[in-house]
């Protein structure tokens, strides 16, 4: 006959590998948390510093790319203050404005022989604040956007005839 030894129970060791998991599962699931929120703020970031940056960026590459072909007004139409650069194609006059109007930046092209209306534009990106000035052949354009952010665009005008 044969006597079996006895094996003391390993609960003690199963409760420590137990244990062990349910840390790794923890720390796993608090890395991945923060993980996800560092990813947020930083997209978060980016998009704003992308709507400061495309708010300037568009009021000088419109400048750089018309400036110089006809002339550059600052006009208040229907309560809204525009930049207007009026520049002349194959005999005709044609209109690009630069506007702020429902916290939004917005741009407008048409044929010089049409009224202006707040609403024909195509908005571009959110604005709080588009305050273009003409003074001693600068153009100075003061934006805000949504965030509070602020920046100026400040160019020497090319035009041959400069108005205000």
């Amino acid at each position: 006959m044969s006597i079996r030894e006895s094996k003391p129970p390993r609960t003690i060791q199963n409760v420590f590998v137990l244990l062990l998991l349910a840390v790794f599962a923890a720390m796993s699931t608090l890395l991945v948390t923060l993980g996800a929120q560092v990813y947020r703020g930083t997209v978060e970031r980016a998009n704003a510093n992308n709507e400061a940056r495309i708010l300037s960026t568009m009021v000088s590459s419109s400048l750089w790319a018309e400036d110089g072909l006809g002339q550059v007004l600052v006009e208040e139409m229907d309560g809204v203050k525009t930049l207007a650069i009026i520049s002349v194609y194959d005999e005709e006059s044609y209109v690009k404005r630069l506007y702020c109007h429902d916290g939004m930046l917005w741009e407008s092209f048409t044929s010089g022989e049409y009224e202006f209306d707040v609403n024909d534009g195509e908005s571009i990106c959110p604005a709080e604040a588009f305050e273009p000035f003409i003074e001693d052949g600068f153009l100075t354009v003061r934006l805000a956007g949504r965030d509070g952010s602020e920046s100026t665009v400040q160019m020497k005008l090319r035009s041959v005839e400069v108005a205000e």
